[in-house]
């Protein structure tokens, strides 16, 4: 076969005559065909003014380009097209009225010069995707049909238009308003994914911005299922879709793709948020597709120099090459983001303090101190420096002390946290919210380390014995370096909520620590009601197919069969709905789709949501309070948007909330039909209406799940305290991003941490006097021996604390004992500690008093018995608190539950 031949069968190119290599999307070579793209993104941007200016929308030197053209303002059907609000590939976007309801939407065509089988279906399977997803960032869509031959998709509008609008109006944005439209986006796209739907197409200009300034993920034009369906004949491979300049690499070849796919792209508009051009640019098609494939994304600094380093690593994981090296997820991806937000950090705690310094504490300075009290023994450790002020016999000491230091310069300098901050959640920030630097950082221990070791060392010194060295005088020095570090309570005197409860050590030194931000997901539900299901799916009403009755002949599931999602019909006995009404468009409330009217009766249509009524969900028991705090927002919310647009219903009882199987609370126009009794109403039309019916629904909580931080709040709602709904949504919704349950992670430091620290300390001091020589058999029993010790300094200290209405662990780690009606009372808590460590110290103090009878100590033997004894129950104690990390064993015998302060 010859070359002519050759050329013949492979094809070439109908745009440039180029010899295709194998055929290619629309016979197309790469080169053509990513230009086309470019082309048709070029286009998407809004255009403005055509047809005559219109309000919100100035004028624009742009005209349409070859397609459908209409002379605007034009009734297309029961719309009347408006103004242009973009182009895109499959077609235009204008601003529409619907004439029969007097809602403004936009209404997007296809166009013309796609008119085919293949994009009308193509055009239909992106209304169905982007109707599978209602989310407040995501823009809604009520419907696809087709009008006068015309494909059309009718969507919720933006009239904020695009971020890439804003970036021509302002330049690149404030750096957290980009992250924080970013956070939008991400929300947006999850709740798509979470329906099975990847976008293939974020951009500034598929991104639009609302009034309240929340920005909406739109334009699902290239969008892929990821569930199996009839509609993946779109992803065929060699099929390259997408804007190359923010398209990921795989994607551009091809390849398949999956999240990490569309976490590129949202790296990569946040690159053109914040610069105000894309990551990769080029004098034509090829060479941008060559550097998103082959090059390194320059850093966002290179054009912005204020971009903080720790967001520019979060960028640049996101454009990573290799899938793989990106963020696995959004929630993650959420994570890291969020420090650079708006959203202003919390002061941590003393508590969350004092639990990360023990972790950091241990982590730090243990791991040396115990090699080198094992290689070199105590004597050159911590005795020969007290007789000795020299360099030689102090290097040991200056050794612990330099990799504790290093630790937390480099841990806090580089990341804001070491260990026991990021297992608590916390981060050192300065006051302007960046990274200490490792200055800081160094001289933020110095200043603690200082005063604990000024102590320390002189009281050393003054318990020298004038003779021999005795077991005694390591006691002493054993308990000093354990009750030594308490001195740093001293210096958290100066921490109040007006500096950001700022120690000592963050005043000298002008940093703070804080509550690291962290995305927090309302848990999903995974219920589904669907009428009573009788079958009435050869039933129509209007383009609806019935499929069952909720109440029958008044209200009907029914199946939008164009765009296959479900929607409510409720037979309309009264006055018609307000447009007030019909224009909600909250996550709050069901949303009104349009008007039916058949055999002389009136239907109104709205989504329905998956999901169960409340009612339902509550009827068995309660619920837990980490779920039923954001239902009681979405009320709260809803009833303060309801209020100011006169579109709440008069009367309201808990057969009115329905919650969706993602996890939002609804309110419905009217009660869910329900077989027991009906809830009573409650005139909801004054603020004490309202905070009677959200305590109603607060009633439905789990009281023993309820943070102490959460019950005044909950009272105070019982009580009507609130001034304005204002008022208690916004206390609301602060209660959202507080820790709410209990996991084994916390549960376990609570009990482990602090004893861990003197078990340690203390079998260290006796390896230190003990010849390595000896068998296992005595290396066993030292353990044992310093476990009994370990436990008894526990002991005097809970049951010290438990008279003040505290416990050892669990207030270092911000938990308490709770019942029922709030903190456990001192004498629960005696009880709870007697629990835990009589068996313990009682056999102890049995032996002790025998020896003292004989005149001798305590036989080795019996010591280490009853060590190993003693540990063998807490370690019951311990396994049945990380099994139920809300109430082990011992709380079960006091009566107590364990929970968040």
């Amino acid at each position: 076969m010859n070359d002519t031949t050759q050329t013949a069968d492979l094809g070439r190119c109908p745009n440039c005559g180029a010899v295709l290599d194998r055929p290619g999307a629309a016979g197309m070579c790469p080169a053509c065909l990513m230009s086309g793209v470019l082309r048709a993104d070029a286009e998407t941007a809004p255009i403005r003014g055509v047809g005559g200016a219109h309000p919100g929308y100035p004028a624009s030197t742009r005209t349409p380009s070859a397609g459908r053209e209409f002379d605007l303002p034009y009734a297309l059907g029961d719309y009347t097209l408006v103004a242009p609000l973009g182009r895109g590939g499959m077609g235009t976007v204008y601003e529409a009225v619907q004439r029969s309801t007097g809602r403004r939407l936009a209404l997007k065509l296809l166009a013309q010069s796609l008119d085919s089988p293949e994009m009308r279906q193509r055009f239909l399977r992106e209304g169905r995707l982007a109707a599978r997803v209602n989310h407040p960032s995501s823009l809604y869509v009520f419907g696809s049909e087709e009008i006068d031959g015309v494909p059309v998709i009718t969507m919720e509008i933006a009239p904020g238009g695009t971020l890439q609008d804003a970036l021509d109006r302002r330049g690149p944005l404030p750096i957290t308003e980009a992250v924080d439209a970013t956070l939008n986006m991400i929300d947006g796209l999850e709740a798509a994914l979470d329906r099975g739907v990847l976008h293939r197409d974020i951009k500034p200009s598929n991104c639009f911005v609302s009034p309240d300034g929340t920005v909406k993920v739109g334009d699902f034009g290239l969008s892929v299922s990821t569930l199996p369906s009839a509609d993946s004949f779109m992803t065929q491979t060699g099929k390259v879709m997408g804007t190359p300049a923010f398209a990921s690499p795989e994607q551009l070849r091809g390849d398949e793709v999956d999240v990490r796919s569309d976490i590129y792209a949202v790296g990569a508009t946040l690159f053109t948020l914040l610069t105000a051009r894309a990551p990769f640019e080029g004098d034509n098609a090829v060479q941008v597709v060559a550097h998103v494939i082959d090059s390194q994304a320059p850093a966002a600094s290179r054009f912005r120099s204020e971009t903080p380093a720790g967001l520019e690593q979060v960028i640049t994981r996101c454009l990573a090459k290799d899938p793989s090296d990106r963020f696995a997820g959004y929630a993650a991806l959420r994570d890291a983001l969020l420090p650079y937000s708006s959203v202003i950090p919390e002061a941590a705690t003393q508590a969350q303090r004092g639990a990360a310094g023990w972790i950091d504490y241990l982590t730090a300075f243990l791991p040396t101190y115990a090699t080198l009290m094992i290689i070199i023994g105590p004597e050159k450790l911590f005795v020969r420096p007290l007789f000795e002020f020299s360099f030689a016999a102090w290097q040991y000491h200056f050794m612990v002390l330099g990799a504790g230091f290093l630790y937390f310069t480099l841990t806090e300098g580089l990341w804001g946290a070491g260990m026991g901050k990021w297992i608590m959640n916390l981060r050192v920030v300065k006051r302007n919210g960046k990274l200490p630097g490792f200055g800081r950082a160094l001289l933020r221990i110095l200043v603690p380390f200082a005063a604990i070791e000024l102590l320390r060392v002189p009281l050393s010194v003054m318990l020298l014995p004038d003779g021999e060295w005795g077991l005694m005088h390591s006691l002493l020095i054993i308990g000093l370096s354990i009750a030594c570090p308490w001195i740093v309570a001293l210096l958290w005197l100066t921490a109040r909520p007006g500096n950001g409860m700022a120690t000592a050590w963050d005043l000298v030194t002008g940093t703070r620590v804080v509550v690291r931000p962290r995305g927090v997901r309302r848990p999903a539900m995974n219920i589904a009601v669907n009428g009573d299901g009788a079958d009435a799916s050869s039933n129509c009403i209007g383009p609806f197919r019935i499929e069952s009755d909720v109440k029958p002949g008044a209200w009907l599931l029914a199946d939008d069969p164009v765009l296959r999602r479900r929607v409510w019909l409720l037979r309309r006995s009264g006055d018609e709905i307000n447009d007030a009404r019909r224009a909600v468009a909250r996550p709050g409330r069901a949303r009104w789709l349009q008007v039916v009217e058949q055999d002389g009766e009136t239907w109104d249509a709205y989504e329905a949501a998956g999901g169960a009524p409340f009612a339902q969900l509550t009827a068995n028991g309660s619920v837990l309070w980490a779920t039923l705090r954001y239902w009681l927002h979405d009320l709260a919310a809803e009833l303060r948007a309801g209020e100011r647009d006169h579109t709440l219903p008069p009367f309201c009882s808990l057969d009115q909330i329905w919650i969706t199987d993602d996890g939002r609370a609804l309110l419905l126009d009217d009660p869910w039909p329900v077989d027991e009794a009906p809830s009573d109403a409650i005139p909801i039309n004054d603020l004490a209406g309202q905070q009677r019916f959200l305590a109603a629904v607060a009633n439905k909580v789990d009281p023993l799940s309820v943070p102490l931080h959460a019950r005044s709040v909950l009272q105070n709602l019982r009580s009507g305290s609130f001034e304005k709904i204002t008022y208690l949504a916004g206390t609301l919704c602060g209660l959202l991003n507080k820790p709410a349950e209990i996991d084994r992670g916390l549960r376990g430091a609570s009990l482990l941490v602090i004893p861990g620290y003197c078990w340690i300390a203390t079998m260290l001091g006796i390896a230190g006097t003990t010849d390595p020589s000896v068998g296992p058999a005595v290396w066993a029993g030292r353990v044992a021996i310093a476990g009994l010790v370990m436990m008894h300094i526990e002991a005097f200290f809970d049951f010290l604390l438990a008279l003040f209405g505290k416990s050892t662990g669990l207030s270092t780690f911000g938990l308490e004992a709770v019942t029922e009606h709030g903190r456990a009372s001192r004498k629960r808590l005696l009880a709870r500690s007697a629990i835990m460590w009589l068996p313990v110290v009682v056999p102890t103090i049995a032996l002790g008093i025998v020896a003292l009878r004989d005149g001798t100590w305590i036989p080795f033997a019996q010591a280490a018995t009853l060590g190993g004894a003693a540990c063998l129950v807490s370690s019951i104690y311990v396994v049945s608190a990380l099994l139920s990390p809300t109430r082990g064993l011992h709380d079960r015998l006091a009566g107590v539950w364990i929970g968040r302060r």
